[in-house]
């Protein structure tokens, strides 16, 4: 909690019961002064002080909870984790890195994730109308695996420099990240256990993360290998295996 959110609080309350006094002061005027003071002192007292550092947990708790809603209804990420969902049920890959791996994503992309991010909901905007739509349908949408491959490929690209790039793909999965950034000057803190700290990540879980990412390139069905070869000039066997046998 930061000590400008709590000084802000602080000063929303004294025009809060400043604003109710003078509403107050025409209907109780002989009163007035003594309602003033003990507002006074409520306003410098520590049960003030307690009722406000309560309020401020209980509103980054829900801001905080209603980014993780939003993020969870994101049809890029939600594309993104799709290959990795059975590693996330088992636990073998802890879903509390999830926030540094979408950010290694906005890092590989750039702002070329906001318009991956706009194809990806014109998609689903299509095939919401459907009475069975499901979230199947959008994964097996071949434009949605067309994205997902030139992600993929660009991921791929970043890693030509194996061992180096792998070592500081890990390094960044070990670094936790503190606060939830809202805009430039705005973050709200992630509350943080031990459990959450101690979730590892190394060579293991990078090869089991990537594997889940590229080896389903090397088992595309035939008319996804020829789309996959249109888009790229190559077939995956011919761009993805060198990477996929690294993976050991």
């Amino acid at each position: 909690m930061s000590v400008h959110g709590r000084d802000e609080l602080h000063r929303f309350a004294q025009n809060l019961l400043g604003a109710y006094l003078m509403s107050a002061a025409s209907k109780v005027r002989p009163q007035a002064e003594v309602l003033a003071n003990a507002a006074k002192e409520f306003l410098e007292s520590e049960r003030c002080a307690e009722l406000i550092d309560q309020f401020m947990k209980t509103l980054v708790g829900a801001v905080a909870n209603q980014i993780q809603q939003e993020r969870r209804a994101d049809p890029f990420r939600r594309l993104m984790c799709h290959p990795l969902t059975n590693l996330l049920e088992s636990g073998a890959i802890s879903r509390t890195l999830l926030p540094i791996y979408f950010h290694f994503l906005h890092l590989v992309l750039g702002d070329g994730q906001a318009e991956i991010t706009a194809k990806c909901e014109a998609i689903i905007e299509e095939l919401r109308p459907d009475p069975h739509f499901s979230w199947d349908m959008f994964y097996d949408d071949l434009p949605t695996k067309q994205l997902q491959w030139d992600v993929l490929m660009r991921i791929a690209e970043t890693f030509k420099r194996f061992e180096l790039r792998r070592d500081w793909f890990i390094e960044l999965m070990q670094n936790r990240p503190h606060a939830v950034s809202l805009s430039a000057q705005a973050f709200v803190p992630l509350q943080r256990n031990e459990e959450e700290d101690k979730a590892p990540f190394g060579v293991l879980e990078f090869n089991l993360m990537f594997n889940a990412l590229f080896r389903p390139l090397l088992s595309l069905s035939g008319p996804e290998d020829s789309a996959f070869a249109r888009q790229f000039g190559a077939p995956p066997g011919a761009l993805v295996r060198p990477l996929v046998e690294k993976l050991v």
